[in-house]
């Protein structure tokens, strides 16, 4: 628990918790969830392609959006270690938290071999998915909505944590 303690105590997190303007933490969040709309918006669009869902999209011109979508997610690394750090010790032991985290480093593996494995073809729209690659796209989208669910529900829990 002293590690936590000292990561809210950082010049990070103090920075973000009590931030001059008071404007850093509503900064941080505003960011966090701009990162995350483009992060889960465009790979959730390949998903949902890769998945079967949207046959009739092409896939190879989506193959350009993925340095967007790596750009959003070095958003929400830096604005996300942030906010973990602005209430280190009644966030990063939450259930929520915890859970959010595993989804998201499985989702990011999945989304980094759906890129390598189904966009290393140029004739990636001439050719059909395998079954494959269509359980990473279902899987990427159920990732997804664990992440976004437990997240929101890290804010409504931390109270359930004992004060520190």
């Amino acid at each position: 628990m002293s590690f936590l303690l000292w990561l809210e105590a950082t010049s990070i997190g103090t920075f973000v918790r009590e931030g001059q303007s008071l404007l850093a933490y509503p900064t941080f969040t505003v960011v966090h969830t701009m990162g995350l709309s483009i992060v889960v918006g465009i790979s959730g669009v390949i998903a949902a392609r890769v998945a079967g869902l949207a046959p009739t999209t092409p896939l190879a011109p989506l193959k350009k959006l993925f340095p967007i979508i790596w750009f959003g997610f070095g958003l929400n690394l830096i604005s996300g270690s942030g906010l973990a750090m602005a209430s280190a010790a009644k966030t990063l032991p939450n259930a929520f938290f915890l859970t959010k985290i595993c989804a998201v480093i499985l989702a990011v593996i999945i989304l980094r071999r759906l890129q390598v494995k189904v966009f290393r073809d140029p004739e990636v729209d001439n050719k059909p998915l395998d079954s494959t690659s269509r359980l990473l796209g279902m899987s990427l989208l159920a990732l997804w909505l664990v992440a976004m669910i437990a997240g929101r529900l890290i804010g409504y829990s931390v109270d359930l944590i004992a004060p520190t």
